[in-house]
């Protein structure tokens, strides 16, 4: 028994995490989505930055995550009045620890998950 508990609950920890992890980008990514039908409907853009950085202008906003979770995006994320996205990446972090390294490609505003080139952080 001890040995099944040994196994299985650092196992279930880890799955946790990487569930709670997932919920989080789902978040992310229906907030960046509903900011890009806002852009459209108004016909005004919007700039997306990172967390912590203080808005100057209506047109630029940050998102909230989950409480211990934040995000740095590279460049700033630019959404048109049209609500096409400029290409820019972003990571999603846990207590400042980074989580998830997303792309965003297309003008869609879609992130994918992706692995940074060797000696690239």
């Amino acid at each position: 028994m001890a040995l099944a508990t040994a196994i299985i609950l650092p196992n279930g920890a880890r799955l946790l995490d990487q569930t709670v992890a997932q919920a989080v980008f789902f978040e992310f990514q229906r907030d960046v989505l509903q900011l890009r039908r806002e852009a459209n409907r108004s016909g005004s853009a919007i700039t997306v930055l990172s967390a912590g950085a203080e808005p100057e202008n209506p047109t630029e906003r940050t998102l909230a995550l989950r409480e211990g979770w934040s995000y740095a995006l590279t460049p700033a994320l630019a959404i048109d009045e049209a609500g096409a996205c400029a290409p820019g990446e972003a990571i999603l972090m846990r207590n400042a620890a980074p989580i998830m390294r997303l792309r965003v490609e297309g003008a869609d505003c879609r992130f994918i998950r992706y692995l940074p080139a060797p000696g690239r952080r």
